[in-house]
């Protein structure tokens, strides 16, 4: 007998991956994912014993890497500050946090400006639909009941770190009036808002309107 394959679970995943955004996450399995790692379908259970786990890892991927510049700069700054500690927490981040997350953000020519990173997320966005298949999103509409609901609860954990993301950027930016952030315009239902309207815009493959971001700095700023 010849030496069997020796593969990594990031090499199955890198795989799973690649036939999710080329060929739709309705043509992802075992045996497809077992076929491009020549390798035999037991292999890749000893890694994912289950379809849904390795579908939960491929939509987390996508996720991460549609935002992960822009999230990560921020997240450096106080992510996890905001998941611990709420709101108050990002406060006390926000005198050290603009200056470190500045030092990443220097390098892409970005500052503390959250309609700025706004517009960055959504471009983004974008460009990863554009990279990968137009339709991935809608293919998770392609998966059985069990593995959707998997997916959708892996989009959702990521959606829910993005809004807090989106939080720590606005309480980061100087500019922003902080008196302006209340009732409607409470930090969590603005970023909730936004992140929503950035969505909607991504599964409809339409380019975010930058009214938008106009009413933004009127509210925020003026």
């Amino acid at each position: 007998m010849g030496n069997r394959p020796v593969i990594s679970k990031e090499q199955i995943l890198d795989a799973a991956y690649e036939i999710a955004t080329t060929k739709g996450l309705g043509a992802l399995s075992i045996r497809a994912v077992a076929a491009a790692c020549g390798v035999a379908v037991g292999t890749v259970y000893n890694s994912y014993p289950t379809k849904s786990d390795l579908v939960n890892d491929v939509v987390g991927r996508f996720w991460q890497r549609a935002f992960s510049d822009r999230m990560g700069a921020v997240t450096a700054g106080g992510v996890a500050g905001l998941e611990e500690g709420g709101a108050g927490t990002t406060a006390h981040a926000d005198a050290g946090s603009c200056a470190s997350v500045q030092q990443a953000d220097a390098r892409a020519g970005d500052s503390c400006d959250f309609v700025e990173f706004c517009r960055q997320l959504a471009g983004e966005m974008a460009r990863a639909l554009e990279e990968f298949r137009s339709d991935f999103l809608d293919g998770l509409t392609a998966l059985g009941a069990y593995d959707l609901a998997v997916a959708r609860r892996r989009e959702a954990e990521s959606f829910a770190h993005a809004r807090l993301g989106l939080q720590v950027a606005l309480q980061r930016d100087p500019a922003v009036r902080r008196e302006r952030l209340k009732g409607s315009l409470v930090p969590e239902l603005l970023c909730d808002l936004v992140w929503e309207t950035m969505i909607d815009a991504a599964r409809h493959h339409k380019p975010l309107d930058e009214t938008l971001f106009a009413l933004l700095r009127i509210a925020l700023y003026r």
